[in-house]
């Protein structure tokens, strides 16, 4: 114990000085009468204790105290640790508890905690089940280092070592002075499984092209074993590969080349086959679904009259290679080539340019009925751009197939005029060319209108605006399977060629190609493909996610994966897009059984969108029986890495000789200032009372 004072300054010593020649001066006039000697000396003592006040005081002491360290026990309650065959689970119970007990005999105190997909104290509760979905090691560890500062000696786990979810274990630091003892659960050699780990294919592919399709198996348990791997598209076997496996969780790649000769979505089966004594085959087969676009469309356009925009549709037509045009044209003989051509091909887009004409009205309108079962039958899209030779009569039985009509203005019509883009463009076409609707950065060259086409039926995607009216330029409608196009000017040309001279040289063509792709639903009518890696999880295991646009143009940095389970998200996961491969890459835990949701948002600039929706199935966790094996190389690293020490379960007593009682000892120190103590102001106030009683006492009151 010390007493500390603060050293004096001039003021103390003023006061000191003062004080002490006033006492000189009153001790010779009241010390020597016997009446005031006792009050001479209670007020020296009080000025005594005002000059040590002055001087802040204090009192410091050292003490310590001694407090018992616990240890952490972590016991692995995953499915695997009751699958191992050296032990039974009743088994592995009462020895954990014989563990238990002989720690508490020994005076030790511990902490009990059980883990798999997350850490709870429901052993001491009596919940003692071994079957959880998956086993999160790196979240024991952080727990380790969250707790090791709050009287921990050191901790045992308890575990098989088969961390198959959470935090990579040796990106983990770990306080080397306290030691982690592990008892090792099961042998070294694996049961065995066969898994399909992973199925690297594109989720898009042309029609007639070569797709390569990888696939990944690990194996346990075995060696040199001979499996047989399969690929099917609706029963029929498109290939089939024998694979010798190597065992100890090596991956083995196996290679299939498709060539699908139809379109649309085409699942494919990928198995291997069974074998004696696997514990897990429900992870031996996958389905993979893969889009398959069409690699040619055929177009057929109609022209009624000579005109300046034929050229322009062709040559914008012809820049896609998959296109193949019909061009069907009038002339004083009939048509060059013949119709019976026309009618008897099937198209999956018509095309009328300034088309039917007065020359022809007659011979049209008796050919309407047998057009429109041409649409429906054969599912054609069909397309109108007006001419100033059309028959607006002959045309309107041919607008009324798309729920269209010729309007009567309400004004006068004959002349050029300013136009832009509606936002109905953005919203369809919300990765095409989006820039087009910004009047700001683009000036249209004007545009003539003859005629005026209703637009209750349809949605309008660009319209003059004239005297506060609207007369639109482009609209479209759709009909389930059939969309339909009017472009109203018969200047198109004059769009094509005005549009050559400015910064926006390409307008028409990406404004009459991001249509046509519309018309005929190029790319499935989608502009981006996702797909999961698998289309069948296990819980606890990661799912991967592939995809990519339909155009380089429409890519996004800023992409997203939201996860839904019944409804409510649960998880959003960031995309990577690869510019070398071309595709979005991402991955999410399934950390639910059954069916998953997910959709792709992607973000333009302040712009939210989403792009894609899918759904993969979680079954009840078996990844757990994926490797059943003791992971005795991680685990005595772990325990090494630490300077704890390692037991297989045979030897599980032994550990009982590094897990003593331990104690710290915490050194602090009390500090007592004076002027804040009760007992000071105490003792002032005592002795002001004893020198007042006193002068009562006397008289001097």
């Amino acid at each position: 114990m010390r007493l500390v004072f603060s050293n004096p300054d001039q003021l103390f010593w003023l006061v000191f000085i003062f004080i002490a020649g006033t006492v000189l001066f009153a001790y010779k006039w009241f010390f020597v009468s016997k009446q005031l000697r006792s009050l001479f000396i209670l007020r020296i003592f009080l000025f005594a204790i005002m000059l040590l006040v002055y001087l802040n005081p204090s009192i410091t002491k050292n003490n310590s105290i001694e407090s018992n360290l616990y240890w952490n026990i972590y016991i692995d309650k995953s499915l695997s640790m009751s699958y191992h065959s050296s032990h039974s689970v009743n088994s592995l119970l009462s020895g954990i508890d014989d563990i238990i007990n002989r720690l508490n005999k020994k005076d030790v105190p511990i902490k009990i905690y059980n883990f798999g997909t997350k850490i709870d104290t429901n052993w001491v509760l009596g919940q003692r089940n071994i079957n959880d979905s998956s086993t999160n090691l790196g979240k024991v560890l952080n727990h380790m280092n969250q707790d090791n500062g709050y009287g921990v000696a050191g901790s045992l786990i308890i575990t098989d070592g088969q961390a198959n979810q959470g935090t990579n274990i040796s990106s983990i630091n770990l306080d080397k002075n306290k030691p982690i003892h592990i008892i090792g659960i099961g042998d070294k050699i694996p049961l065995v499984d066969i898994s399909i780990v992973s199925i690297n294919a594109p989720p898009v592919i042309i029609q007639g092209e070569n797709a390569e399709i990888e696939v990944l198996l690990s194996s346990f348990g075995v060696k040199n074993q001979r499996v047989n791997v399969t690929i099917n598209s609706e029963k029929k076997l498109l290939g089939s590969k024998v694979l010798n496996l190597s065992g100890e969780g090596s991956i083995e790649k196996i290679r299939f080349m498709i060539n699908p000769d139809e379109t649309g979505e085409v699942e494919y089966k990928i198995q291997v086959n069974a074998l004696p004594d696997e514990v897990n085959i429900l992870n031996n087969k996958q389905i993979l679904p893969i889009q398959v676009l069409k690699n040619n469309y055929r177009i057929s356009i109609i022209t009624g009259a000579p005109n300046f925009n034929t050229n322009v549709l062709k040559s914008i037509l012809k820049e896609n290679n998959n296109f193949k045009i019909d061009h069907y044209f009038l002339t004083k003989n009939g048509y060059l080539p013949s119709l019976k051509k026309f009618w008897d091909t099937k198209y999956d887009l018509i095309l009328f340019d300034n088309h039917p004409v007065k020359e022809n009205k007659e011979e049209w309108k008796s050919l309407l009925r047998t057009f429109a079962k041409k649409l429906l039958s054969q599912k054609t899209s069909f397309a109108v751009f007006l001419g100033n030779d059309i028959d607006e009569n002959s045309l309107k039985p041919f607008l009324n197939l798309m729920d269209m009509d010729i309007k009567q203005p309400l004004i006068q019509l004959g002349t050029s005029y300013n136009w832009n883009f509606s936002k109905n463009w953005e919203a369809i076409f919300p990765f095409k060319n989006n820039y087009l609707t910004d009047v700001k950065k683009i000036d249209h060259p004007p545009l003539l209108i003859n005629t005026e086409i209703d637009s209750i039926n349809s949605q309008v995607l660009a319209s003059f605006k004239i005297s506060d009216v609207s007369i639109p330029l482009i609209q479209i409608a759709e009909k389930d399977p059939l969309r339909y196009l009017v472009f109203s000017s018969p200047d198109l040309h004059h769009l094509f060629y005005k549009s050559h001279n400015n910064d926006y040289k390409n307008l028409t063509y990406q404004m009459l190609s991001t249509l046509f792709s519309w018309l005929m639903k190029t790319g499935n009518d989608q502009d981006f493909y996702f797909r999961s890696g698998k289309n069948i999880y296990q819980q606890g295991e990661q799912v991967s996610i592939i995809g990519r646009p339909i155009k380089e143009s429409e890519i996004s940095s800023d992409a997203t994966i939201h996860i839904f389970s019944e409804g409510k998200k649960i998880n959003s996961k960031p995309l990577v897009y690869n510019n070398k491969t071309g595709f979005y890459t991402g991955q999410f835990w399934a950390s639910k059984s059954g069916k998953l949701d997910y959709n792709i948002e992607l973000m333009y600039g302040k712009k939210s969108l989403i792009v894609n929706e899918g759904s993969v199935l979680v079954q009840e966790s078996q990844i757990e029986l994926n490797n059943v094996f003791l992971n005795e190389n991680l685990l005595q690293k772990l325990s090494g890495t630490t300077n704890g020490s390692f037991f297989k379960w045979t030897d599980r007593s032994l550990i009982l000789n590094n897990m003593n009682k331990k104690s710290n000892k915490e050194n602090f120190q009390s500090k007592i200032i004076l002027h804040n103590s009760r007992l000071l102001f105490l003792l002032i106030i005592s002795v002001l009372t004893l020198e007042w009683l006193l002068r009562r006492k006397k008289g001097l009151i």
